[in-house]
């Protein structure tokens, strides 16, 4: 075999390793790539649908229409302003609230989100935490209302009252929506 022949072998057979290993290393580049040959699947593509929700807005604490003072300390106190309860038709609560922080001459609004589950029986719902435990009332001898310890409640029409783990506050609220 002449020089010239050789290299004509060499290019051939570099042409024809090249031709093998091609789609070799092209099906491995593209084995994490999604299979488009296929037909979509749209159940594996829509989102889920969000659980139903009733919204309840806050009109009273205590008897008392908002702004409500919740707690105070020296100079300083917070009043809601605002708040919602969503009850979700999954079992899950959440209550958004907007409070007032008035020190001396200083304001600043803040928003506190609280959620948990629930669950009912009969006209009654009773509100659990996370870990699904009855919330539990913070006995200190301040005079301070946490709007987060929701106990229990009953529905009449769109009215929601709930009262909380201190056992003495009750909290009204009024259904937004339909």
């Amino acid at each position: 075999m002449t020089n010239r022949n050789r290299t004509l072998a060499a290019v051939a057979a570099a042409a024809m390793l090249s031709l093998t290993v091609t789609p070799v290393a092209s099906a491995q580049a593209t084995a994490g790539t999604p299979d488009t040959t296929r037909a979509a699947d749209p159940a594996a593509q829509a989102p889920a649908p969000a659980p139903a929700e009733r919204r309840y807005a806050l009109v009273d604490v205590g008897g008392k229409g908002l702004p409500v003072e919740i707690e105070k300390e020296w100079r300083c106190r917070d009043e809601v302003t605002a708040g919602t309860l969503v009850l979700r038709e999954d079992s899950r609560w959440r209550l958004e609230t907007s409070v007032r922080e008035i020190c001396g001459d200083r304001t600043k609004m803040d928003q506190d989100d609280e959620d948990g589950t629930y669950r009912t029986e009969g006209a009654t719902i009773h509100f659990l935490d996370d870990d699904g435990n009855r919330n539990e009332a913070d006995w200190s001898l301040e005079r301070e209302i946490d709007l987060d310890e929701l106990d229990h409640g009953t529905i009449d029409g769109g009215t929601l009252t709930v009262r909380l783990a201190d056992e003495k506050t009750v909290l009204r609220f009024q259904r937004q929506g339909t």
